[in-house]
């Protein structure tokens, strides 16, 4: 499964990451607030959901925990930030993410960060 939620406040931001995702084979979709996390949620499994850290509504390391403990979410969870590397490494270990990807890389890091994480996307082939 190569399905990946992108959980990011800035619209253009989020169009960026889902569309580049997209076009590396990726099943991507995005949400930009909780409540549409909660939808999605319900439109089945993810394998990473990569989540921006500061965010008006909610912090993506406080996120992490609701997803694992209320909504029982296995995906690979990935915080997201353009804070320094070692608050974001910091705040993945204090939030039992399982990883980080520093928006500084780009959409190429994004997109490195994610096929290190859960592999490269499973091709569709026609039968």
């Amino acid at each position: 499964m190569s399905r990946v939620l992108v959980i990011d406040d800035s619209p253009m931001l989020l169009e960026l990451t889902v569309r580049a995702l997209t076009a590396a084979g990726y099943e991507a979709s995005g949400a930009q607030d909780l409540a549409t996390l909660n939808q999605k949620l319900t439109e089945g499994p993810f394998a990473l959901i990569l989540m921006d850290v500061n965010m008006p509504e909610m912090f993506g390391d406080d996120v992490v925990e609701y997803l694992r403990t209320q909504k029982g979410v296995t995906a690979k969870l990935v915080l997201y930030s353009d804070i320094s590397e070692q608050e974001l490494d910091a705040k993945t270990k204090n939030s039992g993410a399982d990883a980080y990807i520093l928006k500084s890389g780009g959409l190429e890091g994004v997109l490195g960060g994610v096929m290190g994480l859960i592999g490269a996307p499973a091709l569709n082939i026609p039968a």
